[in-house]
């Protein structure tokens, strides 16, 4: 039976729509795979700080963060995409503690430690890493930026304030977490195959295992030691 012409005509405008709404899709790209599960976190490691230390502040010390674990997958052979490798990292100076107390980036990034108190603060490492020393600045003034180059964990202190520290994980891998308070954590964007999977504890001690990350599935992995 043949259709008049504007029937025809309108079931052709909506097939031509319906044809352009599937190409204006995002595209999924199934290849990639997650990990998803719980790092059984233990005690953290206390601050070191010279016996008899009581630190002369205008407001009270707040407490440090609770602890977290950092998260991460390796390969053998790979060559790691970069793509975290521009990322900017703000890591906040406040109630003469670092916050977040723990973070990961990947090598090529940068971190600014912007200071949120009412007094002088001072940015330091002598990790091997990445040695640097920011100096004093105030809350008013800007934060230099510090790229890190190099994979390696990172202790970061402030000079004035013995108890401030600051641990920052530099890693070639773009696939990387910090966990909850809890432990939990979810790596998205994983090409499939076969990894070694590491976390930094709170203690500072390290673990490590094996996973398989599947095409277009979330793998689930409890890391304990």
């Amino acid at each position: 039976m043949r259709l008049p012409p504007h029937v025809a005509l309108s079931a052709t405008c909506n097939a031509a729509a319906m044809l352009l709404a599937v190409l204006s899709l995002p595209s999924v790209s199934w290849a990639d795979g997650g990990v998803e599960g719980v790092v059984v976190l233990d005690a953290q490691r206390p601050p070191a700080v010279e016996a008899g230390y009581k630190p002369q502040t205008v407001k009270p010390i707040q407490a440090e963060e609770a602890a977290r674990a950092i998260v991460w997958l390796e390969r053998a052979g790979t060559a790691y995409p970069r793509t975290r490798a521009g990322e900017v990292v703000r890591i906040l100076q406040k109630g003469y503690q670092f916050r977040p107390s723990v973070a990961a980036v990947q090598t090529g990034a940068g971190v600014e430690f912007p200071n949120g108190d009412d007094e002088f603060h001072n940015v330091f490492s002598y990790s091997k890493p990445r040695r640097f020393d920011l100096g004093r600045f105030r809350k008013s003034e800007p934060s230099p930026r510090v790229t890190f180059d190099k994979p390696g964990l990172v202790k970061v202190y402030c000079e004035i304030h013995q108890h401030m520290r600051c641990r920052i994980m530099v890693l070639d891998t773009p696939w990387f977490a910090v966990t909850d308070m809890q432990g939990r954590f979810k790596i998205s964007g994983v090409p499939a195959g076969q990894y070694q999977i590491k976390a930094l504890l709170p203690s500072e001690k390290s673990i490590q295992g094996t996973v398989t990350v599947t095409e277009g599935k979330t793998t689930g992995i409890t890391l304990q030691r």
